[in-house]
């Protein structure tokens, strides 16, 4: 009687800690649900804030740039912390900070351009140099640590933000298409909005996703 009480008990604990693990997943499910939700109505929003309320063309000065260079901040900032705080990790981290450097560098382009036009590409050169030099040098090492950063399951939504980015936004904002598409109404405006609004989401994805990957790694150390 003893055996078959405690079998059931052990039954019940086995069944409360599966339904545990369902719901943590669950809710951490529906947690990066909610950011993303989150991040669509933040690149809505502030969109909107522009034109609308600002009356901004999104150049510059707009605040959807502002933004967008708070989210490289953020990218670049995440990796330098990981190569901080990761020293076996530290020259893949440093690579990886730079190329997100290196664009906020080319993003703020404008400010440059007061010193001289197109003198922004000193600094961005400089900074991308130093990080392949660094890199290089440490050989194997680097190539090792750059395989275990890739291996991180957050890398993936990282690396689709970097497409996301580079590739679609590019493509999805060639006048050429837009101008195809409206013909003698073509608005200008009107793809400048569909442009920066895609590189803002991408840049949100990519800033999310290096937050997460190092606070994954600070959590492994």
């Amino acid at each position: 009687m003893k055996t078959t009480t405690y079998s059931q008990d052990k039954t019940l604990r086995d069944e409360f800690a599966l339904s545990q693990s369902t719901k943590n997943i669950i809710l951490k499910r529906s947690l990066m649900t909610l950011i993303g939700v989150a991040i669509c109505l933040l690149v809505n929003v502030v969109m909107r804030v522009d034109y609308i309320l600002l009356g901004n063309t999104l150049g510059e000065l707009s605040l959807t740039e502002g933004l967008e260079q708070v989210m490289l901040i953020i990218a670049s900032g995440s990796f330098f912390y990981l190569a901080s705080q990761q020293p076996k990790l530290k020259h893949a981290a440093t690579l990886i900070a730079a190329f997100f450097l290196v664009m906020l560098i080319r993003e703020n382009d404008a400010l440059f351009d007061y010193i001289a036009h197109g003198f922004w590409r000193y600094p961005a050169m400089a900074v991308a140099f130093s990080a392949i030099a660094y890199a290089v040098r440490n050989g194997k090492q680097s190539l090792d640590q750059l395989a275990v950063i890739l291996n991180n399951r957050n890398m993936g939504m990282l690396l689709l933000g970097i497409v996301l980015l580079l590739v679609y936004s590019r493509l999805f904002g060639m006048g050429n298409f837009w101008k195809g598409v409206m013909q003698e109404h073509y608005v200008r405006d009107v793809k400048n909005i569909a442009e920066e609004g895609t590189e803002l989401l991408a840049y949100c994805i990519i800033a999310f996703s290096s937050c997460r990957l190092a606070r994954c790694f600070r959590k492994q150390h």
